[in-house]
């Protein structure tokens, strides 16, 4: 399962034939004109957002009979499209994955990610649902030209 664009990543892949690696990011660089001054010091809406997320996602696993795992792990480094910006990541095995679960994540993941982020910033944005990872990105290159300033 993968859904990467500029702003954002959601990779699970297999590790061996018991479990695989889920992977999640935000681009810290990307999100900065939409986040900027729109929080208190210390408090990335993007960051936290995905942490949040990340608690949410663990909970969807265990509800549909899976396992996530944590573990200090380097199988993430590589997914980031964009090396020269700052990303916030996380990571953590899955147990029992399968692939409704992956499919079930990536269709939420993005688009909550957005909704706990624009919450916390106090921003009205309506969030288009199911879009591909390039048509997501688009949308997000438009609220960074809206909200630059």
């Amino acid at each position: 399962m993968e859904y990467i664009n500029d702003f954002m990543y959601f990779v699970i892949r297999p590790v061996d034939n018991e479990k695989n690696i889920y992977c999640s990011g935000v681009n810290l660089t990307k999100f900065a004109p939409i986040t900027k001054g729109r929080h208190r010091l210390g408090q990335n809406p993007a960051l936290k957002g995905l942490q949040t997320l990340n608690n949410h996602i663990r909970a969807i696993i265990i509800e549909k009979k899976a396992t996530p795992e944590t573990v200090k792990n380097f199988f993430c480094q590589h997914i980031k499209p964009v090396n020269e910006d700052l990303w916030y990541t996380e990571s953590f095995l899955i147990h029992n994955y399968s692939h409704e679960l992956g499919e079930q994540i990536k269709k939420f993941a993005p688009f909550e990610l957005l909704r706990k982020m624009f919450r916390a910033m106090l921003i009205n944005e309506n969030i288009p649902e199911n879009l591909s990872p390039h048509e997501l990105q688009k949308y997000l290159y438009f609220l960074v030209d809206k909200y630059k300033s």
